[in-house]
């Protein structure tokens, strides 16, 4: 697997000057990026973009580790021959055309050829891998119109390059961090358990996964990924495509995976220790604040907010799947003006500013398990520095907190201070609903992960 992270070589097969080609994007990324020896193949150059260009892969002087494939569907066998003799260690085969469109034999063909000379595949009908650490990006999207998000330690996996895609770009809009992300395509060798598995022993603790279905074998190796990286804290959240007969149908088009029951799946993922996700809305979550979060330890939740109408919204949404018991302490309620009472939601008004917050935070924080702080920055005494009182309060109190504001250019200088501090950060309410319900769920499936296997 390191082959496909840290290669120490990489050769672009179809490399070309043309813009705007799979082939010439690639290349130009992995310039701009990549930390290794890079290697162009195309008969038609001896060099693209400075960067020396062989007739095959057999031609090349050096060994290679990685071919990353972006030739005609017709042409990819003859390159996987190539890859076998030059004795590749892996190879990315971002071309299309295999199963997906019912061209079955040549995918197997393949998968038989790579499978007896024990060379690893990620693809076909892929984007392939971005990777960070090592510079690796086979996305063939360019900067800056698509730029890549800052680094974090959550890894996106996904059988759809789109979705991967999309994600990324709306990450790198919002300053939310992306570490790894690696689209599977028709998975002709590689599956979601292996690249997990490698992610982990890396030290990634947080994994978004889009998956359209899971091939035969791969079953068994996934739960087990789950449970056992679930016991050690990692948080795995799982959107499962393919729940309609429509959208099963699309599937088949798309990367020829089996769609299965959902419910089936859900379950599954559920009792493994995995976190279901419904929608979008949740996905976005997720990548947004829960990769920011340690999971809860309870259902009592806090809302703090200078916005009642807010914290009704909020308390309508979630009061019938958390404990919102209201706060007792005298001390806080003798330090705070005579108009703020306590109560929960905390409604600290509308003249509140930063110290208001750290007080309420400061006495009540520790009392619940879960702080949803919710702050209009239309108030004339809040800053954006309230993501620090935030951070001091999640780091005092060692409770999971989420921080939601939403409107113009206030709230969205607040957003940009808490990316840099790296907190739970959503800018709407319903992504604040969305991520009370995924941090519950979590809490839940650990719960009751650790309870089953404990009694083995």
């Amino acid at each position: 697997m390191r082959s496909f992270f840290e290669p120490s070589s990489i050769a672009v097969v179809g490399a070309t000057p043309k813009v705007p080609k799979p082939g010439y994007v690639i290349l130009a990324n992995m310039k701009r990026s990549f930390k290794g020896r890079l290697y162009a193949v195309n008969p038609k150059y001896k060099e693209v973009m400075g960067v020396p260009c062989y007739p095959s892969l057999k031609d090349i002087p050096d060994e290679v580790d990685l071919a990353v494939i972006a030739v005609p569907t017709s042409a990819v066998e003859k390159v996987i021959d190539d890859a076998i003799e030059k004795d590749v260690d892996a190879v990315i085969i971002i071309t299309a055309g295999f199963s997906e469109v019912g061209n079955k034999e040549l995918e197997e063909r393949i998968r038989q050829k790579l499978r007896e000379h024990g060379v690893r595949a990620i693809g076909p009908n892929c984007l392939g891998v971005y990777h960070y650490p090592s510079g690796v990006d086979t996305f063939f999207f360019r900067e800056p119109a698509t730029p890549r998000p800052p680094p974090s330690s959550l890894a996106i996996i996904s059988q759809s390059g789109a979705v991967a895609a999309s994600l990324m770009d709306w990450a790198s809009v919002k300053g939310i961090g992306v570490g790894t992300a690696v689209s599977l395509g028709n998975k002709i060798d590689v599956g979601e358990a292996e690249v997990i598995n490698y992610l982990a022993s890396e030290g990634y603790d947080r994994f978004l996964i889009y998956m359209e279905g899971l091939r035969k074998g791969e079953g068994r190796p996934f739960l087990e990924t789950l449970t056992k990286l679930s016991m050690k804290g990692v948080g795995i959240g799982v959107y499962k495509g393919g729940r309609s007969k429509v959208a099963k149908g699309a599937i088949a088009s798309h990367t020829a995976s089996v769609a299965g029951d959902y419910k089936v799946y859900k379950g599954l993922i559920w009792e493994f220790g995995g976190i279901p996700l419904e929608d979008f809305s949740e996905v976005l979550a997720f990548l947004s604040a829960l990769q920011y979060s340690k999971c809860i330890e309870g259902d009592r939740l806090l809302i703090v907010t200078d916005a009642g109408g807010i914290g009704i919204m909020l308390s309508d949404a979630l009061g019938d799947l958390f404990k919102l018991p209201k706060p007792i302490d005298p001390s806080l309620e003798k330090a705070l003006p005579s108009y703020v009472k306590l109560n929960n939601p905390m409604d600290v008004a509308g003249d509140a500013d930063d110290e208001r917050y750290r007080l309420v935070l400061e006495k009540l924080a520790p009392k619940y398990d879960l702080i949803i702080v919710a702050a209009l920055m239309e108030s004339p005494r809040t800053t954006l520095y309230l993501a620090d009182v935030v951070k001091e309060s999640m780091e005092k109190s060692g409770k999971p907190h989420l921080l939601l504001s939403f409107g113009g250019r206030l709230a969205e200088d607040l957003e940009r201070r808490a990316r840099q501090l790296s907190i739970p950060f959503v800018p709407s309410v319903q992504e604040a609903i969305a991520f009370a319900k995924l941090s519950l769920k979590w809490f839940k499936a650990n719960k009751a992960l650790k309870a089953r296997t404990s009694c083995r």
